[in-house]
């Protein structure tokens, strides 16, 4: 499954300056987000054990109760780690054009966000050890502004950010650095 559409991005890669057209997220991201929230929840989870095995020994009689619920959590962590990154790829795409920049995410609450290009100041390609790991790389880009004031395309085959970046730079407003 992640190979055709692998291959169905690949083509869609062709039209790449085409624009207009919403394109999705590299299907590697899927895994990249299924390892890190694996990570983190385990993480959570240990931590939480290690604690209601404290509180077991000052409070013996809770035991059976504090096992049950963070087997529940564990359990509720598992099934969203599993349940998630597969519809965030689906939520998540993008286009470009000649004046603006717009992507929509969001599995439950939606979110459509437009940067319009000449307001572009900088871009920046970030990579941390897992994308690297799978070839993955999210663009940041920047505007003048508040807090709110940066865009994150996350999931990006490496390659495409790097042309990406260099498209969005040339066609970025008159301050773009």
């Amino acid at each position: 499954m992640i190979e055709e559409a692998r291959e169905e991005q690949i083509t869609n890669d062709q039209s790449f300056s085409a624009g207009g057209e919403f394109r999705s997220l590299d299907p590697r991201v899927v895994k990249l987000w299924l390892v890190t929230d694996l990570i983190g929840y385990g993480f959570l989870l240990s931590i939480m054990l290690i604690s209601l095995l404290v509180l077991m020994l000052v409070q013996p009689l809770l035991s059976l109760w504090l096992i049950a619920g963070w087997v529940v959590l564990t359990g509720v962590c598992l099934w969203f780690s599993f349940w998630r990154p597969s519809r965030a790829y689906r939520a998540w795409s993008y286009r470009i054009d000649k004046q603006v920049l717009e992507t929509r995410s969001g599995i439950v609450f939606h979110r459509t966000r437009l940067l319009p290009l000449s307001r572009l100041q900088h871009v920046d390609l970030e990579r941390g050890p897992f994308e690297r790991m799978y070839g993955l790389s999210s663009l940041v880009l920047h505007t003048a502004g508040t807090h709110s004031a940066n865009l994150r395309i996350p999931g990006l085959d490496a390659h495409e950010a790097v042309l990406l970046r260099d498209r969005l730079v040339e066609s970025g407003g008159e301050d773009a650095v």
